[in-house]
C-alpha cells in the first residue's frame, strides 16, 4: 500500500499544504528537508493524528501548541469556524483509499480561546465511489495500518540509537509477532482451547462423570503445559547465564582480578591509614605551635633577666637603685611602652604579652636594690621552671611529628607501587564483573530451585492425570454422542499440539531470518572493517553483537552511531519480512552520524528496503551534497519546508 498524497489544512503550522508521492519502486525515495522547528515532526504527527487520532511522536517545546493554526485563527472573524483537516491518500493494488480526519474550531473572542466543535474520522474508497464512511474507518485502519505497528513505519530516527535500551525484549518480540502476523498463528492455540472447552462442557452435560474427567484432564494438561514451558525456559536461562558466567570468569582471570581486588583493598587500607596519620601529624603541628606561643615569653626573656641580675647585683653593692629599676618596674615598662631591652611594646604585641605574663606570675615589689635582685631572681626561677617543663614537651612533640611523617612517607611509597600496578587494569571493571558474577550465580541458583519445583509439580500433575485418564477410560463409549464429542476433543488436542509445533517452527524461522538479515545489513553498513563479525538474536529478540575477538557485546556497548545503524538495520530486516506493505517515514534518520556511516547508509539503504516507498524527513546538516549525490538515482521528489512567523501568526510552507 503506497502513499500517493498528503493534504494538510490548518494543522498546527501547516495552513494549506499538499505533497505528492510516487510509487515507482526504482525511484522510491522522497526527501522532505527542513530546519529544526520548521515542521518535520509536525508532518510525522499529522500522519499519526489522521490515522489514530493521537500525536504519538514527541513534540518537545511545542507540546502546548493548539492543533488549529494560529495564523488562521488570527485572520478569522469572531464566531468564524476554522477546519483542521489531514487527508492521506493510499493506493492498494487497484483500490484507492483516502483517510480523512477533521476538527472544527470556532473563534470565540480576540484572545483566541478555542474548543473543538466537531471531530470526524472517515474513510473513502474507490470501490465505494469515494462516499465518506465513518462507520468502517477504524476497521479499515486496524486491518490495513494497525496502530500496534505504527511505531515501525512512521518513526523518529533519533530514537533508534536508544531502541534496544528503551524497549524491553518481550516488547520487541511482541512487535515482531505483530509485524510478521505470526500472532495470528499463535492465537490459534487460544481459539482451539476454547473450542475444546466447549466440547468438554457439552460432554459433561450428557455424562457428568465423563465430562468431569475430561474437564480435569484438560485442566491438568494445561497446567502441565505451563510447567513444561517454565521448566524449558529456566533450563534455557541457566544455559545462557552459565555462558555469561563463564565469560565473566574468563575476563576476571585475564584481568588477574584476585590480584587487582587484593591490591585495591590494600590501597584502600593504606589510604585510610595515611589519612589517620596525617590527621595526627597535623594535630602534633598544631600542638607544637600552641606550646611555642604559650612559652615564648619565658624563652624570649631568659637572657635579659640574666643580664638584669648581674646589673642588679652591681647596683645592690653600690647601695642605690637606678631610676629605671624603681618599684613596680614591670608596671612602669608597660605604662611607658618600652622594655628594658629597648623593644617598643606598643608595636610588639607578643613582647607586651610576655611582660604582662611575668607581671602576673611574679608580681615583684622593689623597695630597694636588694629587693629588686630578689624579685628578678624569683622571676628567673619561674622562667627556668617553665623552660625546663617546655623543652621535654617540645622534644616529645617533635618526635611525634617525625614519627607520623615517616609513616605517611612509607605508606605513600607503597601506594605509588600499587597505583602503578592498578593503572594496567580497570578496578571499576573488576567490580562490575564481580557484581555481575554474583548476580548470575544468584539467578542460576533461583532457576535451579524453580526447576526442582517445576519437576515436582509435573510429577504430581502426571499422577493426577493418570488417575483421571483411568476414570475417563471407564466412562468412554457409553453413548454414541459421548463418543462423537470424545473424538472432537481428541481432534482439538492433536490440532493444538500441531499448532504449537507449527507456531514454534515459524517463530524460530522468523527469528532466524530477522537475525540473518540484521547481520547482513549491519556488517555492510558499519564502517569499521572486520570490527563486527556476527549478530545473534535470542528467542526474546535480545541482540548480541560478536566482535572480531569473539566476544559478544550488547547494544549498550556500542557508540551512538553504531546503535543508530543497528536500529536501522533491525527495522529494515523487519520490513523485509513484514506482513504489511506500508511506506516507511523516518524523521531525522541520520542523527549525528559521521561521514563514513552516512555514505554507507546512502549506498545500502535502497538495497535494504527493497523497493518500499521511503520518505526521509531531514535537516540540512543531515542531507549533505555527498549523501544526496549517492542516493540521487533513487530520489523522486524533494521538498523543502519553509517556516515563517509574522504578526498574523506562524506558517510553514512546503516547496
Amino acid at each position: 500500500m503506497d502513499l500517493k498524497k498528503v493534504y494538510i489544512k490548518n494543522y498546527r503550522q501547516f495552513r494549506d499544504v499538499e505533497l505528492q508521492f510516487n510509487n515507482n519502486p526504482n525511484k522510491n525515495f522522497t526527501i522532505i528537508k527542513g530546519n529544526n522547528g520548521a515542521g518535520k515532526t509536525t508532518f510525522l504527527n499529522a500522519l499519526s493524528w489522521c490515522l489514530y487520532g493521537e500525536e504519538i511522536h514527541d513534540y518537545g517545546d511545542d507540546s502546548s501548541m493548539e492543533k488549529c493554526n494560529n495564523k488562521s485563527l488570527n485572520l478569522a472573524e469572531i464566531n468564524d469556524n476554522i477546519e483542521v483537516r489531514v487527508e492521506l491518500e493510499f493506493v492498494d493494488d487497484e483500490e484507492t483509499l483516502i483517510f480523512r480526519r477533521s476538527k472544527i474550531f470556532r473563534k470565540l473572542d480576540d484572545e483566541l480561546n478555542t474548543r473543538a466543535f466537531s471531530d470526524k474520522f472517515e474513510v473513502l474508497s474507490s470501490e465505494d465511489d469515494f462516499k465518506p464512511n465513518e462507520d468502517k474507518a477504524d476497521y479499515v485502519v486496524e486491518n490495513r495500518i494497525p496502530e500496534d505497528v505504527e511505531d515501525y513505519f512512521f518513526f523518529d530516527g533519533a530514537r533508534l540509537s536508544h531502541y534496544f535500551q528503551n524497549e524491553s525484549n518481550s516488547k520487541i518480540r511482541d512487535a515482531v509477532m505483530e509485524l510478521t502476523q505470526l500472532n495470528l498463528v499463535l492465537s490459534l492455540n487460544n481459539n482451539l482451547n476454547k473450542v475444546q472447552k466447549k466440547y468438554i462442557d457439552k460432554q459433561r452435560d450428557i455424562a457428568p462423570s465423563l465430562g468431569r474427567a475430561n474437564e480435569e484432564i484438560f485442566r491438568l494438561e494445561s497446567y502441565l503445559d505451563d510447567y513444561n514451558k517454565a521448566l524449558k525456559k529456566s533450563e534455557k536461562e541457566i544455559n545462557v547465564l552459565s555462558k555469561k558466567l563463564r565469560d565473566v570468569d574468563n575476563e576476571l582471570i585475564d584481568m588477574k582480578a584476585s590480584d587487582v581486588t587484593a591490591k585495591a583493598k590494600e590501597d584502600k587500607v593504606l589510604r585510610n591509614e595515611i589519612e589517620t596519620n596525617r590527621k595526627k601529624y597535623n594535630e602534633s603541628l598544631e600542638k607544637r605551635r600552641k606550646l611555642i606561643i604559650e612559652n615564648y615569653p619565658y624563652v624570649f626573656s631568659y637572657n635579659y633577666f640574666n643580664k638584669f641580675l648581674d646589673y642588679g647585683e652591681t647596683t645592690r653593692q653600690k647601695g642605690f637603685i637606678p631610676p629605671k629599676y624603681k618599684r613596680s618596674f614591670l608596671e612602669d615598662m608597660l605604662k611607658e611602652g618600652k622594655c628594658i631591652c629597648g623593644v617598643d611594646l606598643n608595636n610588639d604585641e607578643e613582647h607586651r604579652k610576655a611582660i604582662e605574663k611575668l607581671l602576673e606570675e611574679t608580681n615583684p615589689l622593689t623597695d630597694n636594690a636588694e629587693n629588686v635582685t630578689v624579685a628578678i631572681a624569683h622571676i628567673k626561677e619561674v622562667i627556668i621552671k617553665k623552660i625546663n617543663k617546655f623543652k621535654p614537651e617540645l622534644d616529645n612533640i617533635k618526635k611525634d611529628i617525625e614519627y607520623y611523617k615517616n609513616i605517611i612517607d612509607e605508606k605513600e611509597d607503597k601506594r605509588k607501587v600499587i597505583q602503578t600496578f592498578l593503572e594496567k587494569y580497570s578496578v571499576e571493571r573488576v567490580r562490575e564483573l564481580t557484581s555481575l558474577k554474583k548476580q548470575y550465580e544468584k539467578d542460576i541458583s533461583n532457576h535451579d530451585q524453580n526447576i526442582g519445583r517445576y519437576k515436582s509439580e509435573i510429577n504430581s500433575l502426571n499422577k493426577k492425570l493418570g488417575k483421571w485418564k483411568q476414570v475417563k477410560a471407564k466412562e468412554d463409549g457409553l453413548t454414541i454422542e459421548h463418543e462423537e464429542y470424545g473424538k472432537k476433543i481428541e481432534f482439538c488436542k492433536k490440532a493444538i499440539k500441531s499448532a504449537k509445533v507449527v507456531g514454534s517452527v515459524l517463530t524460530e524461522d522468523m527469528r532466524s531470518k530477522v537475525e540473518q538479515l540484521t547481520k547482513e545489513k549491519f556488517i555492510k553498513i558499519i564502517w569499521k572493517e572486520d570490527e563486527f563479525v556476527d549478530i545473534r538474536l535470542d528467542e526474546d529478540y535480545g541482540i548480541f553483537i560478536k566482535n572480531r575477538t569473539g566476544k559478544e557485546e550488547r547494544p549498550g556497548d556500542l557508540s551512538d552511531g553504531e546503535k543508530l545503524s543497528l536500529g536501522l538495520c533491525f527495522m529494515s530486516a523487519l520490513h523485509n519480512i513484514s506482513g504489511f506493505d506500508l511506506p516507511i517515514v523516518m524523521d531525522t534518520p541520520l542523527g549525528n552520524l559521521d561521514v563514513d556511516l552516512r555514505q554507507n547508509i546512502a549506498k545500502f539503504l535502497p538495497e535494504f528496503v527493497q523497493g518500499k516507498q521511503i520518505i526521509l524527513l531531514v535537516t540540512g546538516t543531515e542531507y549533505t551534497d555527498d549523501f544526496r549525490e549517492t542516493l540521487l538515482e533513487h530520489i523522486d521528489n524533494e521538498y523543502t519546508i519553509k517556516w515563517s512567523n509574522s504578526e498574523e501568526g506562524k506558517e510553514s510552507q512546503v516547496i
